[in-house]
């Protein structure tokens, strides 16, 4: 039986504990902003199956709330919290899905 922690160990993370998400007295091998990403990934399957074409500019577009949460931590001008990085990663992994379907449509269409 796979289990979690095995998948997630493939996964570049810091795994800091206290940026990582609890459910019910579990906690999970990831950061909250990891998580996010993957659970943003989800979208990736209906894109492809509905066809959804979705514009390039706004896969652009959702990874940057992630990227300014991310940097505006480090720079120190703000302390982040585990929500608005789980939301901001989920964003992320949406925006991230967007541009896979959306240039590997643009590859394939070409190609052919």
């Amino acid at each position: 039986m796979i289990k979690l922690k095995d998948v997630a160990a493939i996964v570049p993370c810091h795994r800091k504990k206290e940026r990582c998400l609890t459910i019910r007295g579990y906690k999970l091998p990831l950061c909250a902003r990891c998580t996010g990403i993957l659970v943003g990934y989800l979208f990736f399957p209906i894109l492809i199956v509905f066809h959804l074409q979705l514009p390039i500019w706004l896969g652009l577009l959702l990874n940057m709330p992630m990227v300014l949460d991310g940097w505006t931590q480090k720079m120190n001008y703000r302390l982040s919290n585990n929500l608005l990085r789980l939301l901001t990663g989920i964003l992320c992994g949406f925006g991230q899905s967007i541009l896979i379907v959306g240039i590997s449509e643009r590859i394939i269409s070409y190609v052919l």
